[in-house]
């Protein structure tokens, strides 16, 4: 039984369902085009350079128009409110389109944004060195970019030039393969990233949309995957690792609940992609529990695929991972606790596990917890709400997993959360020096609001943790 906040009643009136359709589309056509008018303008406090091979007639596609900053900024701040409205109308059961036809046009734009340069963060830029140290010689995880000096590590804007990778073997392997390909081309290197991430994310949609089981499910899929503009600027726009990470969870789930070997090792290579991704091993495992058979499968397949993939990649990854979970980011309820109380960053990490627990037995409540789904789902939904360092691109894979349960008011905190972290990251490049009006509104949004919001939004859970709500897992 779904959870009574979202449970459909009655059929809107038709004249209400005409207006919200004009209102769904026209925010998810608002949004698209904000996406693209802000990658296509080119180089800007949303867009970093591409470096001396750009030029902006080959993929990725732009002008150079050098827009301001304020002016970026409130496009993607549109996009972000414009896709906000698109899914809560399909939550609300306000909106209810073609859920074939809102996939379709929701791959369709991640295609068109993968032919532009990204936008809303420099990462890229140091995929694309990461990718080049490996390839020239380099241990990615102990060489900073500035350390080498190449066309495409020089690529890579500040503060990022002095941090090594904190990415997973698998990740940086793909980001190998990509400057192989390239060679010293920055844009090239960029788009060939950018490629694999739509792959990933069209064959997460597509997933998501042949396991439904009824119209509903299929549109709430639609919705919160493939036609999630929060997801277009966040994984393809800004072209992260993370929808790699998602739609290896996804494929994980779908296959896991019938071969758990199958599932194991596909939940093993999205965790040797980023580590969050092993959270869906887990899910596997906690379900499995009771079947030692199973459980061993799953442990054999996870070792064949992570053990030597961090053997080959050396100790230096490990390192990497360990120091980047020490990290405390400006957006998190974490960052004033730190800064008011002098609290020690390294009694942040075990207090957020501790919290962490707490919510996944709290998200739980009330969920099929023998459903790999909704474990998985719980599990990295606490995950985002509980991280000292969270950015709204980690996201993705508590979104991909939710889309497979049924709906419930995790859906609603889960697009509270990403929207108030895209907004607080706006226009996204920490390289650029804001100015005026323009920093005080940001900087107050990423440091006094964001948190604010965000500890709301933990206390929300909390207490609707503690009722006894519905709404099952299941694919």
């Amino acid at each position: 039984m779904s959870d009574p906040v979202v449970a459909i009643a009655t059929t809107p009136p038709d004249k209400s369902r005409a207006w919200a359709a004009v209102l769904g589309w026209g925010c998810f056509a608002v949004a698209a085009a904000a996406l693209a008018v802000t990658a296509v303008l080119g180089s800007s406090a949303a867009q970093a350079p591409l470096g001396r091979h750009d030029n902006g007639s080959t993929p990725p596609l732009h002008v150079h128009a050098n827009p301001p900053a304020w002016l970026v900024t409130t496009l993607l701040a549109v996009a972000v409110l414009a896709g906000a409205t698109v899914v809560s109308l399909v939550l609300a059961a306000r909106w209810r389109p073609d859920a074939r036809r809102l996939c379709a046009g929701g791959i369709t734009v991640a295609a068109a944004l993968t032919l532009l340069p990204p936008i809303a963060s420099a990462d890229p830029l140091s995929y694309a060195a990461y990718g080049r140290l490996a390839v020239t010689g380099h241990d990615p995880w102990t060489t900073r970019p500035s350390a080498v000096s190449d066309p495409v590590t020089d690529a890579v804007e500040p503060p990022w030039r002095d941090e090594p990778a904190v990415y997973g073997p698998l990740a940086v392997g793909e980001q190998a393969v990509a400057s192989t390909i390239a060679g010293d081309d920055v844009p090239l290197t960029v788009w060939l990233l950018d490629i694999a991430g739509f792959v990933a994310f069209a064959g997460a949609g597509l997933l998501l949309l042949r396991r439904a089981t009824d119209a509903t499910g299929r549109l709430r899929r639609a919705a919160l995957w493939a036609a999630n503009p929060l997801l277009w600027l966040q994984l393809v726009a800004g072209a992260h690792v993370d929808v790699l990470v998602a739609a290896g969870a996804a494929a994980a789930v779908a296959i896991g609940a019938r071969r758990p070997t199958a599932g194991g090792a596909i939940a093993g290579v999205a965790g040797v992609l980023k580590p969050t991704g092993g959270l869906v091993w887990l899910a596997l495992a906690w379900v499995a529990r009771r079947d030692p058979r199973r459980l061993v499968l799953l442990v054999v397949a996870a070792v064949v695929v992570v053990v030597p993939s961090y053997v080959l990649a050396g100790s230096g990854a490990l390192h990497e991972l360990s120091r980047a979970s020490r990290r405390v980011s400006l957006a998190t309820p974490w960052r004033p606790l730190v800064t008011w109380t002098h609290l020690d960053r390294a009694a942040v990490g075990p207090l957020a596990i501790v919290l962490a627990l707490a919510l996944v037995v709290l998200i739980l409540r009330g969920w099929r917890t023998d459903d790999v789904a909704a474990v998985s789902a719980g599990l990295s939904l606490a995950y985002v709400l509980a991280a000292p360092y969270a950015l709204p691109w980690y996201d993705g894979l508590p979104w991909v997993l939710l889309a497979m349960t049924a709906a419930s008011w995790r859906d609603w905190v889960l697009l509270a959360h990403t929207t108030v972290l895209s907004l607080a990251y706006l226009p996204g490049r920490d390289a650029v020096r804001l100015e005026g009006a323009l920093h005080t509104i940001t900087h107050a949004i990423r440091s006094d609001l964001a948190p604010a919001v965000l500890l709301s939004l933990l206390l929300a859970v909390v207490a609707g943790g503690f009722r006894k709500v519905g709404g099952g897992g299941g694919i």
